[in-house]
């Protein structure tokens, strides 16, 4: 598994996540095919401020399956990192969230400038919410989060800052069990 920056060529990517109704389920529904381009621009700039957003490559021949990133966001007025990722339908359930999250944890261990990651997957996704449990993450709540106006239903994880650094290594890199 490779994480590559997300380019300006990643716009079939997202266009592909974000209109999938698969993928979007947990996420209030697919975007509108007008909105992709603004959504792509938002994600550039953001890599230039420094957040990270990768795609997910399993080998370097192959195209990207997905796409994972830790970026600045805001939680009850506080500034957080929060993580998230997503898998192309076809793609999931081989273990490449599972391995891209090893090595996203393991290069945020690295750089130690995330602190504590926070997670928010949808309370009824049992793939991504078993990612988090499998990389330590803890359980601190549930509630309505605001994803881009849209109001959902998440559970709400945190991987301490401490423990980002032994996250990645404990939980070892693939589980083709998981689904996203």
């Amino acid at each position: 598994m490779e994480l590559v920056p997300y380019s300006a060529a990643d716009l079939w990517l997202t266009r592909a996540l974000e209109t999938d109704e698969r993928v979007m389920a947990e996420l209030g529904g697919p975007w509108p095919d007008e909105r992709i381009p603004l959504i792509h621009e938002r994600r550039l700039a953001s890599v230039a401020r420094g957040w990270w957003c990768f795609t997910l490559v399993p080998s370097p021949d192959d195209r990207a399956v997905g796409m994972l990133g830790i970026f600045e966001s805001d939680f009850e007025g506080q500034a957080i990192s929060e993580i998230g990722w997503s898998v192309l339908p076809e793609q999931q359930g081989k273990g490449y969230a599972s391995a891209g999250l090893a090595l996203l944890l393991e290069r945020a261990r690295a750089d130690g400038r995330w602190g504590a990651i926070h997670a928010f997957p949808g309370a009824t996704n049992g793939p991504s919410n078993a990612l988090c449990r499998k990389f330590g993450f803890e359980l601190v709540g549930q509630g309505a989060f605001d994803y881009s106006g849209r109001s959902l239903t998440c559970n709400h994880w945190v991987l301490d800052g401490a423990v980002v650094a032994d996250a990645a290594h404990a939980a070892g890199a693939t589980d083709p069990e998981e689904h996203a």
